[in-house]
């Protein structure tokens, strides 16, 4: 069964005035909305600028918004979206400079995770919901304690929180949900006191948790579980023991 969409799609170059284009297509029942914008670039404009690359929700490159909503377009289904004959306004996400179409520069959002000092692969929780992991059928779950394996961090840097963050709206400089939620995490990984030193230095700044408005957008929207604004309590939990030796 084949769908047809009208998309209402987000068009913008410097050097032009922003506008809203529509664009006809077919997909197959099944199709994602990515595969819907792959198909206007195919069939109608090919200066239609977007980024992608994985199609399975492991890399970010592709985030936009849908109807007003921020999401990862290769895994949600157009079916999603379909109310008659209303299109599917696609549009690039907030709260970044715009570079064209859906196309945002993130550049300084990659600065501020470098800040953080987040590295893409954690050791691995010994157990999964309460279970304990067994890596091999060979191995025996009991061993699985000493055993260093690795994975990847659940956030994938698509910016998704950044976008529906009402901070990042009002102050450009708040270090940004993603980023606070990475030094949380790398928090947990180290325990040289030097370096625990800087990252709550990070969080502490008058543009880090403080800033942070608790609206909760980050973790509602965000499409890998990395839950930021949970993190951005916990920053702030291990603040106050900090400054006043109680909590966490």
């Amino acid at each position: 069964m084949a769908l047809n969409v009208t998309l209402r799609m987000f068009r913008y170059r410097p050097d032009q005035s922003a506008r809203y284009d529509m664009f006809k297509v077919t997909v197959p029942d099944a199709a994602n909305v990515l595969d819907a914008i792959e198909q206007a670039w195919a069939q109608h404009d090919r200066a239609l600028m977007f980024r992608h690359a994985c199609h399975h929700a492991s890399c970010g490159t592709c985030a936009v918004r849908v109807n007003g909503r921020e999401v990862l377009p290769c895994i949600v289904p157009v079916k999603k979206y379909l109310d008659g004959d209303k299109p599917l306004t696609i549009e690039p996400l907030k709260n970044f400079s715009l570079v064209g179409d859906l196309v945002v520069d993130v550049a300084n959002f990659f600065q501020k995770q470098a800040a953080s000092g987040l590295v893409i692969t954690r050791p691995t929780e010994n157990k999964l919901e309460g279970k304990p992991i067994a890596y091999d059928q060979g191995l025996d779950p009991a061993s699985v304690e000493t055993v260093p394996f690795n994975r990847f961090e659940n956030c994938i840097e698509c910016g998704i929180c950044l976008s529906a963050c009402p901070t990042m709206a009002a102050s450009v400089k708040f270090f940004g949900p993603a980023s606070l939620a990475a030094l949380e995490r790398e928090l947990d990984k180290t325990t040289d006191p030097q370096r625990r030193a800087r990252l709550l230095e990070l969080a502490d700044d008058e543009q880090g948790v403080w800033r942070c408005h608790s609206a909760w957008e980050c973790t509602e929207t965000c499409p890998q579980n990395v839950r930021p604004a949970e993190a951005i309590m916990a920053l702030r939990r291990r603040i106050f023991a900090q400054r006043f030796g109680f909590g966490k």
